[in-house]
């Protein structure tokens, strides 16, 4: 994974991540705290968690719903809750995905599509 972020702005979101679920900062004050835009869907925030998670090897969670809030994993309880939900996305993502892939090829008059269904464990 190319690294689209400093150190700096890494440093800036762990810095202003609180530690524990209870305390949580919602995406807006976030961006807002480490100078990101604050569109309603924080795309560039949300790339850069997912750099410091992926790259740096940061416990960075998330609370579901609206607003979404951020927070430094500090129990296993955390981290299996929100492991669980994203499981829950990746499911739900992955039955729109196959119901796309039925749809076309149900149609009638297209090309099939060569794509599988993808099977989650």
């Amino acid at each position: 994974m190319p690294q689209n972020f400093t150190a700096q702005e890494r440093q800036a979101l762990l810095n202003a991540l609180n530690f524990g679920r209870a305390n949580a900062i919602g995406a807006r004050p976030l961006a807002i705290q480490i100078n990101f835009p604050i569109s309603s869907n924080q795309i560039k925030l949300r790339s850069l968690i997912k750099e410091c998670i992926e790259i740096d090897g940061d416990l960075i969670g998330a609370t579901t719903g609206k607003p979404a809030d951020f927070f430094k994993i500090v129990t296993i309880q955390e981290l299996d809750r929100y492991l669980d939900s994203l499981e829950q996305r990746t499911r739900s993502d992955n039955d729109r995905r196959t119901a796309l892939i039925n749809n076309w090829n149900t149609t009638g008059n297209l090309p099939i599509t060569t794509r599988n269904r993808l099977t989650i464990t």
